[in-house]
């Protein structure tokens, strides 16, 4: 078994009041919370994945949007649940939570997708070429998301989330070693993950210069712009083939790919303090429950 690594930096906006770790099993996910008087909250939550429950959903291509999807939604409720148990407040309706995620969504794709296709537009010709078009895209796109990203890392709270994000990975490669989920093992892993949504967007920053460099007639703005968005489930699928590779082989491009993605890792990623380990391990062990690795 493999606990899945949540894409919970597209929810970021939510993290000012996270002060917990949630990790997902096939079977299960779990949520463990420190509350203002110092006991760790945590509750079990019995839900089997999307690629569990359908055997279309693990096919190549597919499972890569299903798993988006399937982590995106948990990740939400769990970010709203941590908030709710850390302020005292009552819980979110769900369709603020749902208008929650529907606005994050579109504001990532006007600001990472559209935004870099209509600036590079302004530099290149689209047309003539589509390649240094995509590439320049590609670029204007990670400054975004990198200056976006060191500009909130500068907060105090998210300073904790990325904090508590370290603490998530070095539980897991605990985990996945075998060790005993103690304090001083969990401590000892690295804060990096071949598997963390952060790696995933690197490469959908990768997949997408070569995607939208094939995609016909792009000297239409409306349709060039359009076209970003609507093929994005194919760039996030291609993108998940590759963390999926990449995670699990050694050879020469693996390991370069994993590189890449442990430098954007730096930027969401921070060493975890001795009590925020202690949360990640209440998680972990909720999630796994009586199931042993695989």
């Amino acid at each position: 078994m493999r606990l899945l690594l949540l894409a919970k930096q597209a929810a970021l906006g939510g993290a000012a009041a996270f002060e917990g770790v949630m990790m997902k099993a096939p079977w299960a996910w779990a949520l463990a919370v420190r509350l203002p008087n110092g006991q760790i909250h945590v509750e079990r939550h019995e839900e089997k994945a999307l690629s569990e429950r359908y055997p279309w959903a693990k096919l190549p291509l597919i499972r890569g949007v299903v798993a988006l999807l399937d982590a995106l939604s948990v990740s939400y409720r769990a970010l709203a649940r941590s908030a709710e148990l850390v302020e005292g407040g009552e819980e979110m309706p769900k369709g603020a939570l749902w208008g929650t995620i529907l606005f994050s969504l579109l504001l990532g794709i006007g600001l990472f997708i559209v935004l870099p296709g209509f600036l590079s537009g302004l530099l290149l010709d689209p047309a003539r070429f589509p390649v240094l078009y995509n590439l320049m895209a590609g670029l204007i796109k990670v400054g975004i998301l990198v200056g976006y990203l060191l500009f909130i890392g500068r907060m105090p709270e998210i300073q904790r989330f990325f904090m508590y994000h370290g603490a998530e990975h070095k539980a897991i490669h605990a985990y996945e070693k075998g060790l005993p989920l103690t304090v001083e093992n969990v401590l000892a892993q690295p804060r990096f993950h071949p598997r963390c949504g952060t790696t995933f967007i690197a490469f959908v920053i990768v997949v997408s210069v070569l995607v939208y460099s094939l995609i016909p007639a792009p000297e239409v703005l409306w349709w060039r712009l359009l076209a970003r968005v609507l093929f994005l489930p194919l760039v996030a699928a291609l993108a998940f083939e590759l963390l999926y590779f990449s995670a699990r082989h050694d050879d020469p491009l693996s390991r370069l790919l994993r590189e890449l993605g442990f430098r954007f890792q730096a930027l969401t990623v921070a060493e975890p303090t001795p009590e925020m380990v202690e949360v990640a391990i209440k998680s972990t062990e909720a999630a796994v429950g009586e199931k042993v690795v695989a």
